[in-house]
């Protein structure tokens, strides 16, 4: 199968999707074993790692969704901006604002850079990890 640009930009917003779903196993399927996730500010993480730090936000978390959603892909890349809509089951309301660059391998992401407001991040989450 030739992983077309297409292709790419299919499975970059698939992962959002699965994220907005809490859809873990989707998301593993995603990304390549190796896969690497850095978040400027917070640091770089395998696979496994990143995926249980996402499992507990779910957990957390009763409404996740992404709007205003804006993509742009060349050769192995894909970079989607997108709003963060997460409401805590306690409550209170995360919004943040991300920017999202994926490399790939084949058709998997190999390497995800999350940019976001790192601080509202730390507000919110600290004493819920």
């Amino acid at each position: 199968m030739t992983v077309t640009t297409a292709i790419r930009r299919q499975r970059a917003l698939a992962l959002l999707e699965a994220i907005a779903a809490g859809d873990i196993d989707h998301i593993r399927a995603l990304l390549a074993p190796d896969c690497c996730w850095d978040i400027p500010g917070f640091g770089v993480y395998d696979r496994e790692t990143f995926l249980a730090s996402l499992a507990n936000t779910i957990t957390l978390t009763d409404h996740r969704r992404f709007h205003n959603v804006i993509v742009t892909a060349e050769d192995n890349r894909v970079a989607v901006a997108a709003d963060g809509e997460f409401r805590f089951r306690d409550g209170r309301d995360y919004n943040n604002r991300y920017h999202y660059l994926f490399e790939f391998s084949g058709d998997r992401i190999i390497r995800g850079v999350e940019y976001m407001d790192t601080a509202l991040a730390s507000n919110l989450f600290r004493g819920q990890q």
